[in-house]
C-alpha cells in the first residue's frame, strides 16, 4: 500500500469499516496507545458545538500563530483538498506527510478496523507528534464525547452554540445533544462556553467533574462598539478593544472572544494585546459567508441547519441590505429541511436547486417537491454547476447577487469553479 495515493488511501478507509461512523472509541484508543501519539504535544484545545466550531478555530489558530507559538489545527469536513483538515501555522500539511502517516496506521492496526475520520484522526496525531508544535487545536467532527478527536485530553475546552444537527444520531432532544458536547470537558479543567443560557446537562456535568466553567456574559464579555470594533472584557480584568475578525458575520465576535478567553485560562500560553488584534485580523476560513466580488457578487456559505441560516440572514441584511439575491441550494438528507426553508420565506428572488454527488444528499426529487416550493417555485437543474449557471442567467441588474448554501457539497464546486477562473 506504500504506493497508494491520497485519494486511494481514502477511498480504501471508506471501505474498511463495516459503517462510516461508529461511535465506539475503544478502537481508536487501542491503535493511538500502539502508535504512542495518545497525547502528541505540550498544550491542546478541543472545540465542540453545533455551529461556529471551525470559526473558532481558525480564530484561535490565528491569534496563536500571531503570537510566535508553533500551532497544529484538525477540522473536518474540508471543502477542496483533504489537506486542508491538517495544518501547521495555518497552511495545510503535504499529501505526502498524510499517506505516511496513512502508512503508519496501517502497519500498526493489525485488525482493529477504523472509520475514515478516525483514520483522518490518527494521522493528524502523528503528523502533530513529529512536527515540534506548541500547541494543537482539534476541531470535533460529531457530538464530542464519541467522537475520534476525543481520545486526546484537552487543557481546555471551548463549546459554541448548541441547536438541532444529527439529530439522527444524536437525537431530537437538546439536553442531550448538549451532554454529548459537554463531552469533551475534563476533571478540574476549564471549559470555555460561547453561547448564553447554558444547557443544564453541561452545567451538571461541569460540576460533576470539577470543569470551571467560563461563561460567556458572566465570566468574560463580548461587546460590539460599531460595524468595525468591539472590546473584549474578563472577570480578571483583562480588556482588549478589538476590530472585527477577518471572518464576516456579528456572531464572530463571540467565538472570539470565545477564543481569547481560552487562550487566557490555558496555563503556558500568554495573551499579548498587540498580537491577539493581528491575529483577528488575519484569520480566514473558507465557505463561510465567503464573498466573491465577481460580476455578479457571489457568497458561499456552507450554513445547513436552523442556527446558521438564521446567522446567514443576518449577515445578508448587514452588509448586502437592499439587494436581490439568488438562491443555489443543494442540502444533505439528513437536515430539517423544512424548517431550513421556512426560515428563508422572501429572502431569494429565484430558487436553483440541485443535489451534490454526496450519497447523503437529499435527491432532487425530494426536495423539489418539498411544500415551500409550491410557493415559492424553482429551477431544477442535474447538478450544482448548472443551478449556478441558471442563477447567472436570472440576474437582471449589476448588483443583484448569488447566495450559494446548503452544505459544504454545494459550496465545493462553485468554490472550485470560481477559484479556477
Amino acid at each position: 500500500m506504500k504506493n497508494f495515493t491520497l485519494e486511494e488511501w481514502i477511498d480504501w478507509q471508506c471501505k474498511l469499516h463495516p459503517t462510516n461512523m461508529d461511535f465506539n472509541l475503544s478502537r481508536v484508543i487501542e491503535v493511538a496507545k500502539k502508535l504512542k501519539i495518545d497525547q502528541p504535544v505540550p498544550k491542546v484545545i478541543t472545540v465542540a458545538g453545533t455551529n461556529g466550531k471551525g470559526s473558532t478555530v481558525s480564530i484561535l489558530e490565528s491569534i496563536l500563530y500571531e503570537s510566535d507559538y508553533k500551532v497544529g489545527s484538525y477540522t473536518s469536513p474540508h471543502l477542496l483538498n483533504f489537506n486542508e483538515r491538517i495544518k501547521i501555522d495555518k497552511v495545510p500539511v503535504k499529501t505526502n506527510s498524510i499517506c505516511d502517516a496513512f502508512e503508519s496506521i496501517e502497519e500498526t492496526r493489525g485488525n482493529i478496523t477504523l472509520t475514515y475520520f478516525e483514520f483522518s484522526t490518527l494521522a493528524a496525531l502523528i503528523i502533530f507528534s513529529k512536527s515540534n508544535l506548541d500547541v494543537i487545536i482539534l476541531e470535533v467532527g460529531l457530538g464530542g464525547r464519541l467522537d475520534a478527536v476525543n481520545i486526546i485530553n484537552p487543557d481546555i475546552s471551548i463549546i459554541t452554540n448548541i441547536g438541532l444537527d444529527h439529530t439522527d444520531i444524536l437525537g431530537d432532544d437538546i439536553e442531550q445533544i448538549a451532554y454529548e458536547k459537554a463531552g469533551v470537558m475534563r476533571k478540574n479543567k476549564s471549559t470555555v462556553i460561547g453561547y448564553k443560557n447554558v444547557h443544564n446537562s453541561i452545567l451538571a456535568e461541569g460540576e460533576n467533574i470539577n470543569s470551571k466553567i467560563s461563561k460567556i456574559e458572566e465570566h468574560y464579555h463580548a461587546e460590539a462598539r460599531d460595524d468595525d470594533s468591539w472590546v473584549f472584557e474578563n472577570s480578571d480584568g483583562i480588556k482588549i478593544n478589538c476590530e472585527h475578525p477577518g471572518i464576516k458575520g456579528d456572531i464572530q465576535i463571540k467565538n472570539a472572544a470565545a477564543a481569547i478567553q481560552a487562550i487566557h485560562l490555558c496555563d503556558g500560553l500568554e495573551l499579548n494585546e498587540k498580537k491577539v488584534l493581528i491575529g483577528l485580523k488575519n484569520a480566514k476560513i473558507i465557505g463561510r459567508f465567503q464573498i466573491f466580488e465577481t460580476k455578479p457578487t457571489v457568497i458561499l456559505d456552507v450554513a445547513h441547519n436552523p442556527q446558521s441560516i438564521d446567522i446567514l440572514k443576518d449577515n445578508l441584511n448587514k452588509y448586502f441590505p437592499n439587494k436581490k439575491f439568488h438562491a443555489v441550494f443543494g442540502v444533505l438528507k439528513d437536515k430539517d429541511v423544512d424548517e431550513i426553508l421556512i426560515k428563508l420565506k422572501g429572502v431569494f428572488d429565484s430558487w436553483h436547486i440541485s443535489e451534490s454527488t454526496n450519497e447523503r444528499a437529499l435527491r432532487i426529487t425530494e426536495l423539489k417537491d418539498k411544500k415551500f416550493f409550491t410557493l415559492e417555485k424553482p429551477s431544477i437543474y442535474g447538478n450544482i454547476n448548472k443551478a449556478f449557471d441558471g442563477a447567472i442567467e436570472n440576474i437582471k441588474k449589476e448588483d443583484e447577487i448569488i447566495v450559494v448554501f446548503g452544505s459544504s457539497y454545494t459550496v465545493a464546486p462553485i468554490l472550485s469553479k470560481l477559484i479556477n477562473e
